[in-house]
């Protein structure tokens, strides 16, 4: 068992004292065992710090406790990691609230050269998984790695499209790592093991409370250099991850979306506000951070749709993407087309990926 886990656990359970008052802590002492050290060394000892902090460092520590948490992280390959430490996530010790320690399962090496967390609603679109993956593809070429929440939705995307492509992924979690939540991602997170792992600055036992999601996304926002909103409403924990990364001074972007779409309202508010850039494109991030481009962009000119499609099929295409979602029914009474004639360019259209069916039978311009 190592001691200087023993006492960084410890400390870290000491109720009462916040991460940033930790922090300030561990600059004074140089360790916690220093700290806990100081309670015998002098007949007042803490002398120089606030009362209310001393009274708390005086009483007696749980290092029983402690010693159960380390026993249980070196049963299960969990890593403790303070951060004091060279290996703890080097963007992340930066924030003044910055954890003590964190407890990580799977792969330790942060030190990507560059690191995003992509966040966004649970109820996602069909539009978001395609956003994901192009912005990953354009992105693949970097010595980078993701971060997200391991939430349903635009996360677990995020996750499984990092995968997908050898980019290390790693999951935030708002609980202890005796557990899986959501238990849907059981075989996802298993999966990331190998290219990524798991994080959480909680004891096992911790249950996913509501309260421990807004706190969990402070990591997710401070271990990276940018933060992608993909799709969120007004409120939301992606909201709240945004607006953390403003706060540590990361870069934060945002996918634009309809105005009437409640799943791009709280992308626009950030843009809006200024919070965020607006997100265009991978070679559009990619200059925006100053990140190196991929040796050779090809400059592929796609020819103007009037070449591609007839009028009649152009009159559809326009229509879906103004009017969308829409019902083939909606679509026949406002272009004035037959049934069956619509389903031709309709078939057609689909068969280009340029529109997408769905559920209840409603067309979406991709």
């Amino acid at each position: 068992m190592s001691e200087s886990a023993l006492y960084y656990v410890a400390f870290s359970n000491i109720i009462g004292i916040n991460d940033l008052q930790r922090k300030v802590l561990l600059d004074v002492y140089g360790s916690a065992e220093n700290i806990f050290k100081e309670r015998f060394n002098s007949s007042t000892p803490f002398q120089h710090l606030h009362p209310s902090i001393s009274v708390l460092l005086m009483q007696e520590w749980p290092l029983d406790e402690a010693e159960q948490e380390v026993l249980f992280a070196g049963q299960h390959n969990i890593n403790i990691v303070n951060v004091m430490e060279d290996h703890y996530p080097s963007r992340l010790a930066q924030c003044e609230d910055a954890p003590t320690i964190l407890y990580i399962k799977g792969n330790v090496q942060f030190q990507k050269k560059y690191l995003v967390s992509i966040v966004g609603t649970r109820q996602s679109t069909f539009q978001s998984k395609k956003i994901i993956h192009e912005l990953l593809e354009g992105l693949a070429h970097l010595n980078i790695g993701v971060i997200s929440g391991m939430a349903l939705g635009i996360d677990g995307m995020a996750h499984q499209s990092a995968l997908d492509m050898k980019i290390p992924t790693w999951g935030v979690l708002a609980h202890g790592l005796d557990q899986i939540y959501p238990p849907q991602h059981r075989r996802l997170a298993i999966d990331m093991m190998s290219h990524g792992g798991l994080i959480t600055e909680n004891k096992k036992g911790t249950k996913p409370l509501p309260y421990f999601f807004p706190k969990r996304n402070r990591i997710v926002a401070g271990m990276t250099d940018a933060t992608i909103v993909i799709e969120s409403d007004v409120k939301g924990g992606s909201m709240i991850t945004a607006h953390l990364a403003a706060g540590y001074h990361r870069s934060v972007f945002a996918v634009p979306g309809k105005l009437n779409d409640t799943q791009s309202k709280g992308c626009l508010q950030l843009i809006k506000n200024n919070v965020a850039q607006m997100y265009y494109d991978p070679t559009h991030f990619l200059e925006c951070m100053q990140w190196e481009l991929p040796l050779s962009i090809k400059a592929i000119t796609s020819p103007p749709l009037t070449l591609l499609f007839d009028p009649i099929t152009l009159n559809i295409l326009n229509t879906i993407e103004q009017k969308g979602p829409i019902h083939p029914d909606q679509l026949s009474y406002h272009l004035q087309l037959s049934a069956s004639e619509l389903a031709t360019h309709l078939m057609h259209l689909e068969m280009q990926e340029m529109i997408h069916k769905q559920a209840g039978n409603t067309y979406i311009r991709l």
